[in-house]
């Protein structure tokens, strides 16, 4: 495939340089045009600069800039039913945990998740991902997670990657759940027991690319995450945690030196592990979304990326506590919420994002070598940064996305031709 004639490319160089840290505006790297790009058979990034030459589709990029994939790294996409009257509940004073307690919450979207066919499932599941392409993810992360038992885990995880056959989806990468919330009547030590006995299974049939879990107060111990994230590195699959949200365990700490890729959430980080994020190599990631919807404090993005550490976002999205689809969103709250800068925005949903999956060296810029994952913006006529700047702003959806030098999707109005929740069958 060769896009031609851009008006300039944010490569993202700059990012891959400094290892996603206190980045620049320098450092979005944009190459003014006209320019093309040149992707091989592979869908990998052949070629960047001037009157280049590419087998297949040709694509004029006349009056359009060129931002890397957005990568999604923390959704929890695949469940079925709503849970909209929770919003009432907590505008009527009751907290995330007395929802939770009362049986609602996770619980609820366990219940009805269990009970709903594998094939609205799979299908809810692709609309949400087309969704999600449309406004510019071309990497999702997937977790399961709403399921009581290992084998409702394993049922999640079959779903996820049969629904990534799908046409038209983004690039899935699928994650272990295995400790969101414990059953009601469960011993925590003996489900955790069941949890470390499926990894196996989901290792030798390919089911997930890391595992995930939840230890905060009334779900799971720090200690039972550490365990059962221990056993899935023997069997190698990395982890990732959600950390500190809402008190502090010293989760994001102790991850950090378990070599998580990310610790996500951070609403209640501590000093200590601010300070870990500066030497290692684990990613901070952001929800603000989850913030917005809940009413609960956001994450000091400022004090950890000052601090040197890699900072991504992610959408969190799921039915309770973070029913927005479009990272959109998320840069539209990082920006006014968090305060992060666009340059900031743009790393974070790029290299970042890749690297809180484990793929910042295949994904999360547009240089020779990577996958060919593109987003074609207008530039409305100004200068680049300017035009970056108003689609965090406006909330503005690409004019086309290619996924490994595919042309996938060219969005319509937002939502179009969209059902995200079909009834159960």
């Amino acid at each position: 495939m060769l896009i031609r004639n851009l008006e300039g490319i944010f490569t993202g160089e700059g990012f891959v340089r400094r290892d996603g840290r206190r980045v620049r505006e320098e450092d979005c790297s944009f190459v003014a045009g006209p320019v093309d790009i040149a992707i091989d058979c592979t869908g990998s990034i052949q070629q960047i600069g001037s009157n280049l030459t590419a087998d297949g589709a040709v694509f004029d990029g006349a009056g359009l800039i060129a931002l890397p994939g957005f990568i999604d790294p923390h959704t929890h996409a695949i469940f079925a039913g709503q849970r909209s009257g929770e919003y009432f509940m907590r505008w009527a004073g009751k907290t995330y945990l007395q929802i939770s307690e009362a049986g609602g919450g996770i619980h609820s979207t366990v219940a009805t998740t269990t009970a709903t066919t594998d094939v609205s499932l799979i299908e809810s599941l692709q609309s949400r991902l087309r969704h999600m392409l449309r406004c510019g993810a071309t990497v999702v992360e997937v977790k399961s997670g709403y399921a009581s038992d290992a084998l409702g885990e394993c049922r999640l995880l079959r779903l996820i990657r049969e629904a990534a056959s799908g046409a038209g989806l983004p690039e899935i990468r699928p994650s272990f759940l295995g400790l969101h919330a414990l059953p009601k009547g469960r011993n925590e030590d003996e489900f955790v027991d069941e949890m470390i006995a499926a990894l196996p299974t989901v290792v030798r049939d390919g089911l997930a690319a890391q595992v995930d879990s939840f230890p905060e107060k009334s779900f799971f111990t720090r200690e039972n995450a550490l365990r059962f994230s221990a056993a899935a590195k023997q069997l190698g699959l990395p982890c990732k945690v959600h950390a500190d949200e809402l008190c502090d365990l010293g989760s994001s700490a102790a991850f950090i030196r378990a070599g998580a890729l990310s610790i996500d959430h951070l609403q209640h980080i501590n000093d200590e592990a601010v300070s870990l994020l500066a030497t290692h190599s684990t990613v901070a990631t952001m929800l603000p979304a989850t913030s917005f919807f809940v009413g609960i404090p956001y994450a000091n993005a400022r004090r950890v990326i000052d601090a040197g550490a890699r900072v991504a976002l992610a959408t969190d999205y799921n039915p309770g506590t973070a029913p927005a689809l479009d990272l959109q969103l998320t840069h539209m709250l990082a920006a006014g919420q968090i305060k992060m800068t666009a340059a900031e925005i743009l790393c974070a949903t790029t290299f970042n994002a890749a690297a809180a999956l484990g793929l910042e060296t295949t994904h999360g810029a547009i240089l020779p070598g990577r996958l060919g994952n593109v987003l074609l913006f207008d530039t409305a006529g100004g200068d680049a940064m300017d035009a970056w700047e108003q689609v965090i702003l406006a909330r503005t959806q690409p004019r086309t996305v290619i996924v490994r030098g595919r042309r996938v999707s060219s969005p319509g109005l937002p939502g179009e031709g969209v059902n995200l929740n079909p009834a159960r069958s």
